[in-house]
C-alpha cells in the first residue's frame, strides 16, 4: 500500500473505540488488521486465540505453526478510553491526531504491511501477532499464546514510548508486581469505634509504611518503585466501622531486586513491612524484560533506524512495559520500538507524518537486511548461537 492508503487504514482503525469494556469493538479492530493481511497475502495462516472475551491472532507462512519463530512482530489494537472526538483521526500541521495513533494503532498498520511484504520471501519463520488486551496487562492474549507454545528468537513490540525528540529502542523494562493487599477488622457502629477494629486504619497504616519504604521519587528513577493506586472497602455504611479494606499497589522492579524474585518473596517482603499485610489478589506479576545489547537482530534494527532517521539511537530501560516482558518468562528476547509521537493516553495524542514514514522505512530495511544473501545463513540460526559467535 502507499503511505496515503496506510494512513487511511490507520484512520479507520482509530474510528473503532476498541477499549477493554467493548468486546465487539475489540473484535472489529482485530478484524481490520486480519482483512489487511488476508487481502494482501491470502496464502498465510491466521491462527485465532481467545481468552476471557479477548481475541488475538497469529499470522505466519505455512499450514503448521513453527516450533519457534525467528522474528515476531507484536502489536495491540486496544486503547484506553477517549473522548468521542478522539475517535475521528485527522491530519493537521503534518501530524496525525487521534486516540491510539501513538499507542499503537498506526504501528499495527505498519507491522501488518511489512509482514505481508516479507513473509513469503523470508528464509526464516516470521510472524505477526496482534492482540487486544495489552493495556490491561496482556494476560489473555500474548500470555495466552505463550501458554499455547508460541515462541520467538526476537520479538519487536511496536509499542510507543519514545517522544518526537528522542531516538531510542527499549531492550529492557522493569518487572511488574500489581497486587491487592487485604486487611480485616471488626464491624461496629461508628459512634462507638472502641467496640470495633477498623480495617481502613490498618490499610492506611500499611500504606504509610509502604511510602516510607518506597518514597515517591522526585524524578525518573532507575530503582524499584512501588505506587499505591487505590484503597477500597466492600459494603458497609457511612456510620459503620469497616471490617475489610484493600490497598492496591503497582510495583515496577529491577532485575536485581531480591524482594521481587518471586511472588512468594514479594509477599514475605510486604509482611515484613506490615505483619497484617496479606496479598489477596494478583493482577500481574511479570519478570523484567532484559534483551542483550549484543543481540545481533537488535543491533540490526538499531542500525536501520539510525540510517533512516540519520541520528544515533540509544538502548534504554523503560519504567513501564509492553507485552514483550511476557516473553522473558520463556527466555525469549524482545524489544520495544514503535512510532515516535506525543501525549500517550492524552487528549492531544499524535504522531508526526514523518515518523510514520520513517517507521515504515526502518522496518522494511530491517526485514530486508535479514533476507539478503549475506545474512540469510545467520538469519536461520538461533539467536543464542549468534551470540556465541559475537562473544
Amino acid at each position: 500500500m502507499s503511505i496515503e492508503q496506510l494512513l487511511e487504514k490507520t484512520k479507520q482503525l482509530v474510528a473503532i473505540p476498541s477499549t477493554a469494556d467493548s468486546p465487539g469493538a475489540l473484535q472489529a479492530a482485530l478484524n481490520l488488521i486480519v482483512d489487511m493481511v488476508t487481502e494482501a497475502c491470502p496464502e498465510v495462516t491466521i491462527e485465532y486465540f481467545e481468552s476471557n472475551d479477548k481475541p488475538s491472532i497469529l499470522a505466519y507462512r505455512g499450514s503448521v505453526r513453527p516450533e519457534k519463530f525467528h522474528i515476531i512482530l507484536n502489536g495491540h489494537v486496544d486503547v484506553v478510553p477517549g473522548k468521542p472526538e478522539q475517535y475521528r483521526a485527522y491530519v493537521q500541521d503534518d501530524r496525525l491526531y487521534g486516540r491510539g495513533v501513538y499507542d499503537m494503532k498506526a504501528a499495527c498498520v505498519v507491522l501488518a504491511e511489512v509482514f505481508c511484504e516479507y513473509v513469503m520471501q523470508a528464509p526464516y519463520a516470521l510472524a505477526l501477532q496482534i492482540v487486544t488486551d495489552e493495556e490491561s496487562g496482556g494476560q489473555h492474549c500474548t500470555q495466552q499464546q505463550i501458554r499455547q507454545g508460541v515462541r520467538g528468537d526476537f520479538i519487536i513490540c511496536g509499542e510507543c514510548g519514545r517522544s518526537t525528540t528522542v531516538h531510542e529502542i527499549a531492550n529492557e523494562a522493569k518487572g511488574i508486581a500489581r497486587v491487592e493487599v487485604g486487611f480485616t477488622g471488626v464491624n461496629a457502629h461508628a459512634a462507638y469505634p472502641w467496640k470495633g477494629e477498623n480495617a481502613i486504619a490498618k490499610a492506611v497504616s500499611f500504606a504509610q509504611a509502604l511510602l516510607d519504604r518506597y518514597p515517591i521519587p522526585e524524578e525518573a528513577s532507575e530503582k524499584t518503585t512501588v505506587s499505591i493506586t487505590g484503597i477500597a472497602v466492600q459494603g458497609g455504611a457511612i456510620n459503620q466501622i469497616p471490617d475489610n479494606a484493600t490497598v492496591a499497589i503497582d510495583g515496577r522492579y529491577t532485575a536485581d531486586d531480591p524482594h521481587f524474585t518471586s511472588i512468594k518473596r514479594f509477599a514475605a517482603h510486604l509482611a515484613d513491612i506490615d505483619p497484617n499485610a496479606v496479598i489477596t489478589r494478583v493482577d500481574d506479576y511479570s519478570a523484567p524484560l532484559h534483551t542483550s545489547p549484543h543481540n545481533p537482530l537488535l543491533l540490526s534494527l538499531k542500525a536501520a533506524a539510525e540510517r533512516i532517521e540519520a541520528a544515533p539511537f540509544s538502548l534504554v530501560r523503560r519504567h513501564a512495559s509492553s507485552d514483550g516482558r511476557l516473553y522473558g518468562s520463556v527466555h525469549n528476547e524482545a524489544c520495544e520500538f514503535g512510532i515516535a509521537g506525543e501525549h500517550q493516553h492524552g487528549d492531544n495524542e499524535y504522531i508526526p507524518l514523518a515518523a510514520f514514514t520513517n517507521y515504515l522505512a526502518t522496518m522494511r530495511e530491517f526485514l530486508q537486511k535479514t533476507i539478503t544473501a549475506s545474512g540469510a545463513k545467520d538469519a536461520r540460526r538461533p539467536v543464542e548461537d549468534m551470540l556465541d559467535v559475537i562473544a
